[in-house]
C-alpha cells in the first residue's frame, strides 16, 4: 500500500490519495498535521508532492510517516527550494526547505526532536531558464556555496527528495 499526502484533486496510479480535505483524489480524510490514520509498518511508499511545506510540524509528519512505513519504503517528497518564488508566493507556506533540510532526519544526534528513521537515496534540485545554467554549475560545484551564496541571483524552482525508511 502506498500514500499520496496531501493529495488534492491530483490522482497517482498505485496511491491511496490522502487529505485533509474532500477532494477529488482524497480516499481517506485525514489532517497531515493530525497523525495518520495507518497501523504501523503497513505502508511501502508515500509521495508528498507540494505538500510538507504546508504542515505545521515536518518532524512530526515526518514520525508519523516513519511510524506508519516499513523498513525500506521509499518517501518521495517534491517543494519548492527556499530560493525559489514559488515559495513565498503562495501564503499557505509555513517552512521553506533547503537542498539539506532531510539531512535531519538521517542524524541520531538530533533524532529526539526530529524522530530519525530515514536515509537520504537522492536529491535534486531544478533550474529553469539561462540564468539556471549558471545556478546548475555552481550547485553542481558545490551545493553548500551555492545555497550560502548564489541561490537568490542562480533562482533555483524544485527540490526532489527520495528517501528510504530505517527501522534499525
Amino acid at each position: 500500500m502506498k500514500l499520496n499526502l496531501g493529495c488534492g484533486n491530483k490522482t497517482k496510479a498505485g496511491y491511496i490519495g490522502v487529505d485533509r480535505y474532500h477532494c477529488d483524489a482524497a480516499e481517506v480524510i485525514a489532517d497531515l498535521d493530525g497523525g495518520l490514520p495507518f497501523k504501523n509498518e503497513v505502508i511501502s511508499g508515500v509521495l508528498m508532492d507540494n505538500v510538507i511545506e504546508h504542515v505545521r510540524s515536518i518532524p512530526a509528519l515526518m514520525q508519523e510517516v516513519q511510524r506508519v512505513c516499513a523498513d525500506g519504503a521509499v518517501v518521495k517528497i517534491i517543494t519548492p527550494h527556499f530560493a525559489s518564488l514559488a515559495s513565498w508566493r503562495d501564503p499557505t507556506h509555513i517552512h521553506h526547505l533547503s537542498y539539506f533540510s532531510m539531512e535531519h532526519f538521517e542524524k541520531k544526534n538530533v533524532s529526539h526532536y526530529t524522530g530519525g528513521g530515514f536515509r537520504i537515496v537522492a536529491r535534486r534540485l531544478s533550474f529553469g531558464g539561462g540564468m539556471g545554467l549558471c545556478g546548475r554549475l555552481i550547485h553542481a560545484l558545490s551545493p553548500r556555496a551555492y545555497e550560502s551564496k548564489w541561490c537568490f541571483i542562480f533562482r533555483p524552482s524544485t527540490l526532489r527528495f527520495k528517501l528510504e525508511v530505517t527501522k534499525g
